[in-house]
């Protein structure tokens, strides 16, 4: 669909434009990521270039609802955007004054909670056989929604340790996503007779086509400067921002999608993220350290130990991420 090519192409050129002013930025205001031990970067290089993707997703969004009058600001749509604002808020905080972990997972339930104030949560799976859906409690369905965006914010924040890995991994997953959502209006446009309750999931699926849409260009334009060697840093406001956004545009649209795989599909796209940092969470515990202390233990930094460049590990956990994504895919269309 024609908007969605108008969310990548705004977010993608905005996002390209104003990366090179972030980093001047910057520069001029001292944040600045230095190299050190867990530091795999051998220059200062300055970071916050999330505030270019968050700024050009914005815009991209903003148009593209502009020019779909029937979709309109759709509740959760706005929910997303306050919840996303106030993560990449914390995440500039943190980019300057390193806040500590307890508050960065404060400010993600405080997002979780803004989304679901706009009716974005998980209120139901599809049964794993046969018809009909397992709805859940009220308190349960806040704490499956809240567990989501925190484990996904999270991760994609945990990912961003290596030019370019957490940008491209946004990318693909965002992609897959649009396909998804593109393919969901298809469906409900085959119906021959529509009801009230048709076009309100063609309001929602159009929610979630623009979303995936506009995170995908921003990805895309940041690439240009974050692939290796990376000029700037997308920081935690990126990463926490890019991982709220798939979080939240899975939860009110791919989980009402796939109906035996509802929680299976979103789960592949993300799977990479997801259990690298369930890995390093596990095996700090079992060295019984602080299950959110910094090291060296993801996958990107053990691919490295194992000699290969920054170029060819970022390019294996693509791979990785596609091949997932695809086996989502696959189960989204036999699912339906």
């Amino acid at each position: 669909m024609y908007i969605a090519a108008v969310a990548i192409v705004l977010a993608l050129v905005g996002t390209y434009i104003l990366t090179p002013l972030v980093m001047k930025l910057a520069v001029r205001f001292g944040v600045i990521d230095h190299p050190g031990e867990r530091r795999v970067h051998e220059r200062p290089t300055p970071r916050c270039g999330g505030i270019a993707i968050y700024v050009g997703f914005l815009v991209a969004v903003g148009a593209a609802v502009a020019l779909e009058p029937h979709v309109g600001f759709e509740k959760q749509l706005l929910g997303v955007i306050l919840g996303g604002t106030i993560v990449a808020a914390a995440g500039l905080l943190d980019d300057k004054y390193n806040l500590s972990p307890a508050l960065q997972i404060a400010a993600i339930l405080a997002t979780g909670l803004v989304l679901m104030s706009f009716g974005g949560k998980i209120s139901y799976i599809s049964k794993p056989f046969g018809p009909g859906i397992w709805w859940f409690k009220p308190w349960l369905a806040a704490a499956v929604t809240l567990i989501w965006i925190v484990a996904v914010t999270k991760t994609v924040d945990l990912m961003d340790g290596l030019d370019g890995l957490a940008a491209g991994i946004c990318a693909i997953a965002s992609a897959t996503l649009l396909v998804m959502s593109i393919h969901a209006i298809a469906d409900v446009h085959r119906v021959v007779i529509p009801t009230a309750g048709h076009l309100d999931r063609i309001r929602l699926f159009t929610t979630v086509m623009i979303l995936s849409g506009a995170i995908l260009g921003a990805s895309l334009g940041f690439l240009r400067f974050n692939y290796p060697p990376a000029r700037i840093f997308m920081g935690t406001v990126g990463a926490q921002f890019m991982g709220f956004v798939l979080a939240s545009a899975s939860v009110i649209g791919a989980f009402k999608v796939a109906a035996l795989v509802a929680i299976a599909v979103p789960l592949l796209v993300l799977a990479v993220p997801i259990l690298d940092a369930a890995f390093v969470m596990l095996m700090r515990a079992i060295g019984r350290r602080r299950v959110y202390e910094a090291d060296k233990s993801h996958m990107h930094h053990r691919l490295l130990e194992r000699g290969l460049s920054h170029g060819q590990t970022i390019w294996v956990i693509y791979l990785l991420t596609v091949a997932l994504s695809a086996v989502g895919l696959v189960l989204f269309w036999y699912g339906r």
